[in-house]
C-alpha cells in the first residue's frame, strides 16, 4: 500500500520541502484550539475565546488568497520570510496579553496578525504541482498531504487540549510558534523545489472554464483567448480573482462547512467533556478522530481512482455530514470518540479529493492563489463555528455545540447536493493547450 507513497517522496527535493513543511504546519493544528483555551482559561469565558479566534480566522481569510497572489508572483521565500516573523510575533504577542489578563480588545487587534503566514498548507501543494510528472501521482501527494494535514488538524489540537490542561495554558501557544519559526524558515530555505515566480507572463492568460471534472485534463474553448503581451512590470494584483470562478466558489463553499463542523466539534468535545467531569480526556478523544483520518487518507491515496473528482466529494462530503450529525446523541465520551473515529475515516479523503477538484479548475501559475481561497472558505467556517458554538455552549451546554456541528453537516450535504452536476459538467483547465495557442499568437 506504501509503494506510492515511497515514490513520490523519492523524487528530488520531495522529502526534505514535505517533512519539513509538515512541522511548519504543526502550528495550524494547534494555533485555533490552543489560543481558545488560553483565552478560555485565562478570561473565564468560551464566547470571548470564540469571539478572538474567530477574528483571527477571519484576517487569515481577508488576507491569505492575497499573500497567496504575492507568493505566485514573487516566489515562497521572498514574500514569506518577512510575513512569517510578523505571524510568530503576534502569537508570542497574544500570549503575553492573555497572561497580562489584559483588556479583550487588546486581544482582537493582535489576533488578525496571525494571518502573515498565508495560505501555509498550499505551499507544499504548489511544489507537488510542480514536480509531480502525472495525475496520478499528484492524486496520491494531495492525499498524503490531506491525511497528515488532517491529523495535524484534529491532534493538534488534542495535544493543545491535553497539554493546556494538564500543563500551563499557554504552552501549546508557544510550541506553535516555535514549529512555524524552526519548520517554515527550514522550508523556505529549500530553493529547488520552489516553484518559480510568474514573470512577464503573470496575469496575460485569462482562467478559461467551459460547462467535466472528471479528473483527467481536456481542450477548452481557447480559439478566442488573447494574444501573450510580454509586461516589464509585473503586478501581482493585476486580472481577475479566481473565486469568481462558478466551480471555486462551490468548493470554496463546501469547504467551510467543513471548517464550521472541525472547530465546533473541537469546542464541543471539550464541554462535553467538562461536563462529565473528564475534561483532560477530550485530547483524547479528538485524537481518535485524527486516528480514523489518518487511515482513511492512508488508504485512499494508495489507490488510482478512475471515478470523477465532483462524485468522490459528493460521497465525502455526505459521510462525514451523516456522520457528524450522530455526534450530539453520544452518552459518553467512549461513544463520541468510536462515532468520530468512523466519520473521520473520510475527512483527509474529502480534503484530498477537493484539492484535486482545485487543481483542476485552475492554471497551474496560480495554483497558491486557487487552493488558498479554498483555505479561506476553511478558515471562515472556522471562525463561524468556533464562535457560534462558544457562545451556544455558554448559554446551553455542548449538545448546542453540537449543534453547529449538525447544521454545518448537513449544510455541505446540501450544497453538493445541489452542485454535484454543475461540478461534474465543469471541463478541467489545460494549462499546456492555453499555452501553446499563446505562443501561436
Amino acid at each position: 500500500m506504501f509503494a506510492r507513497y515511497r515514490e513520490i517522496l523519492a523524487l528530488p527535493g520531495a522529502a526534505p520541502f514535505f517533512w519539513w513543511g509538515l512541522l511548519a504546519r504543526t502550528q495550524m493544528g494547534m494555533t485555533g484550539l490552543a489560543t481558545f483555551l488560553l483565552i478560555q482559561i485565562e478570561y473565564g469565558s468560551y464566547a470571548t475565546a470564540g469571539a478572538v479566534l474567530g477574528v483571527a480566522s477571519i484576517g487569515n481569510a481577508l488576507v491569505a488568497p492575497f499573500i497567496s497572489r504575492l507568493v505566485d508572483a514573487y516566489g515562497q521565500s521572498r514574500v514569506l520570510q518577512p510575513a512569517f516573523a510578523i505571524a510568530i510575533a503576534a502569537r508570542v504577542g497574544l500570549v503575553v496579553a492573555a497572561m497580562a489578563h489584559a483588556p479583550a480588545w487588546v486581544l482582537f487587534c493582535v489576533a488578525p496578525f496571525f494571518a502573515a503566514t498565508g495560505s501555509q498548507s498550499t505551499l507544499s501543494r504548489a511544489r507537488w504541482s510542480h514536480i509531480v510528472p502525472d495525475k496520478h501521482a499528484l492524486n496520491t501527494a494531495f492525499s498524503l498531504e490531506s491525511s497528515l494535514e488532517e491529523v495535524l488538524y484534529i491532534a493538534g489540537p488534542a495535544l493543545a487540549t491535553i497539554l493546556a490542561t494538564m500543563v500551563v495554558s499557554w504552552l501549546p501557544s508557544i510550541i506553535a510558534a516555535a514549529t512555524l519559526l524552526v519548520g517554515g524558515y527550514v522550508f523556505l530555505s529549500l530553493r529547488a523545489t520552489e516553484p518559480p515566480a510568474r514573470r512577464a507572463d503573470a496575469g496575460t492568460v485569462p482562467l478559461t472554464m467551459a460547462p467535466v471534472i472528471d479528473g483527467s485534463l481536456h481542450r477548452v474553448g481557447i480559439s478566442d483567448l488573447p494574444p501573450a503581451r510580454p509586461r516589464r512590470y509585473r503586478n501581482p494584483f493585476r486580472g481577475h480573482l479566481l473565486v469568481t470562478t462558478p466551480a471555486l466558489v462551490i468548493t470554496t463553499i463546501v469547504f467551510a462547512t467543513q471548517g464550521a463542523l472541525f472547530a465546533s466539534v473541537d469546542a464541543s468535545t471539550v464541554a462535553f467533556a467538562d461536563e462529565l467531569g473528564h475534561k483532560r480526556w477530550s485530547g483524547v478523544v479528538l485524537a481518535v478522530f485524527a486516528l480514523g483520518s489518518l487511515i482513511g487518507g492512508l488508504v485512499y491515496g494508495a489507490r488510482v481512482w478512475t471515478g470523477s473528482l465532483a462524485s468522490r466529494l459528493l460521497w465525502g462530503v455526505s459521510a462525514a455530514g451523516i456522520g457528524a450529525a450522530l455526534f450530539h446523541l453520544a452518552p459518553n465520551l467512549v461513544v463520541l470518540a468510536a462515532l468520530m473515529f468512523a466519520t473521520g475515516l473520510v475527512i483527509a479523503p474529502t480534503m484530498a479529493v477537493g484539492d484535486g477538484v482545485v487543481h483542476a479548475l485552475v492554471p497551474r501559475s496560480r495554483v497558491t492563489e486557487g487552493m488558498a481561497w479554498t483555505r479561506v472558505g476553511l478558515d471562515m467556517g472556522v471562525a463561524a463555528g468556533a464562535w457560534l458554538a462558544g457562545l451556544l455552549i455558554d448559554r446551553g451546554g455542548a449538545a448546542d455545540g453540537f449543534a453547529v456541528t449538525t447544521v454545518a453537516g448537513v449544510a455541505g450535504l446540501a450544497i453538493m447536493l445541489a452542485a454535484w452536476r454543475y461540478l461534474r459538467r465543469t471541463r478541467a483547465y489545460d494549462e499546456e493547450v492555453v499555452r501553446e495557442v499563446a505562443v501561436a499568437h
